[in-house]
């Protein structure tokens, strides 16, 4: 029997029931609906709906189902539509006729609501608390490899020397800003629909603000169809997470090419690498390249939620059902790739030989441009002279530190001997000391800063 079966003259196919059950995923909120049911009761019995006996009965009643889940003893039944409806039918197994009343002035529409925006407010501070432990990892780096001098890239060309440590910080920044969006997701959920019923709100005069404060939530909904029919807090979760995802894979797959034989900058520590079933002398990234690719699944949760909800009108449809499973994915995923990532980055190795054998004498062509400039010559000028200077060097294949003063004022009577003093990585480094800049003191200020956002939390 079906709570709601009363009108129907034979009970669902089971084909249907297999289709519109929830039950398997939705558990996962157990936590979450046991806290709003108890909740619920406290709330009907301040209106004289349950007697002090009849809220205390249900409340242990519902504290005990949670108590049983966690220990295995919970077995769902076929019939168990979705975790909202296997909690009723258990507690009224228990309780009898004042479990049969808990459902009073609610409906699932609004229990659901509350329960998945209680869910996203906890996950989502996990999340948080996550991303600051990979912060911590970024701001060890940056301190360990302050010394550490190496080719910046764009277009995977070697560009300009920056510090190991900016590059680190660049990444930390950067989950500095996911971190603020996971907060805004959380914000986003912090509203209480309970109370709204299935859309016009509750028959019952509950204690909302009442309701709000138990749950710990700050606010509540203020208009019932929107509170039941809304899910762009799911949405805002999903794009945090996707965010996120981007975030790291856009860094994994840089410490990917760092990691190969080509480059060698980095080695990953062997408890996060893998090995060839064929070749006996492969050592794979492949915790790198499994963040990397999980970011294509944060991305298709997203879309996939939002392709659900542009077609859903108000205010609850059963569409909404599958706002569950890519919400539950990603979340707990994201956390997995936080936790890994984490631990790649505390425990690689920096191969500081590689990296300084790897610098190329033309990563100095920009100084030399600024030197130009500061002699007095128009930037696009000096760029021009600059480009001509290294195609002088590609053509008789020399290095552009070997050049000669004499050489380098036959391309511009503005060289003078102090121009030599430009080939060096720490001179080059110093020349960028600019708030932001890769040089030391901007770094160090860099790390400061970070250090102070991390104990603000």
């Amino acid at each position: 029997m079906k709570m709601w079966d009363g009108r129907f003259a034979k009970p669902s196919d089971s084909l249907m029931e297999q289709f519109h059950n929830s039950i398997s995923f939705d558990q996962t909120l157990i936590d979450e609906d046991i806290a709003c049911s108890t909740a619920w009761a406290g709330a009907l019995e301040r209106i004289g709906i349950f007697t002090r006996k009849e809220a205390a009965t249900v409340t242990a009643a519902l504290a005990a189902i949670g108590k049983d889940y966690r220990k295995g003893k919970i077995t769902f039944s076929p019939h168990d539509e979705d975790i909202h409806m296997a909690i009723e039918r258990m507690l009224v197994e228990r309780v009898g006729e004042a479990g049969a009343r808990l459902h009073t002035g609610r409906s699932r529409n609004d229990q659901t609501a509350t329960d998945l925006r209680l869910f996203i407010k906890k996950r989502l501070l996990d999340l948080h608390n996550e991303v600051i432990e990979l912060q911590q990892a970024l701001v060890y780096r940056a301190e360990t490899d302050l010394d550490v001098i190496m080719p910046g890239f764009t277009h995977l060309q070697q560009a300009q020397p920056i510090l190991l440590s900016h590059y680190w910080l660049s990444f930390f920044f950067l989950l500095d800003r996911d971190k603020k969006r996971i907060g805004n997701a959380s914000v986003a959920a912090d509203t209480l629909p309970l109370g709204s019923g299935a859309i016009a709100g509750s028959g019952f005069d509950v204690d909302r603000a009442g309701l709000a404060e138990t749950l710990g939530f700050t606010d509540i909904s203020d208009n019932s169809i929107d509170a039941v029919a809304s899910r762009d807090y799911v949405l805002d979760a999903l794009a945090a997470c996707a965010s996120l995802g981007v975030s790291m894979s856009r860094y994994a797959e840089d410490l990917i090419i760092f990691s190969s034989r080509e480059f060698g900058f980095i080695e990953i520590d062997d408890a996060w690498s893998t090995g060839s079933s064929m070749m006996p002398q492969k050592k794979n990234p492949d915790s790198l390249e499994l963040i990397r690719g999980k970011c294509g699944r944060f991305i298709g949760n997203y879309t996939r939620m939002a392709a659900t909800l542009k077609g859903v009108g108000l205010a609850y449809y059963k569409d909404l059902q599958e706002d569950k499973e890519p919400l539950f994915d990603s979340v707990s995923q994201t956390e997995i790739v936080l936790r890994v990532f984490t631990r790649v980055i505390a425990t690689l190795s920096v191969r500081r030989k590689r990296i300084a054998d790897d610098l190329h004498p033309f990563l100095f062509a920009t100084d030399l441009a600024d030197y130009l400039v500061r002699k007095g010559a128009p930037f696009r000028k000096a760029h021009r002279t600059v480009g001509r200077i290294i195609g002088h060097c590609l053509e008789r294949n020399i290095a552009l530190t070997s050049i000669s003063v004499d050489e380098l004022r036959g391309f511009s009577d503005l060289f003078c001997d102090d121009a030599m003093k430009l080939f060096s990585w720490e001179g080059a480094i110093a020349a960028r000391s600019i708030c932001g800049g890769t040089g030391r003191g901007s770094v160090k200020a860099q790390i400061s800063k970070a250090k102070k956002l991390l104990r603000k939390g």
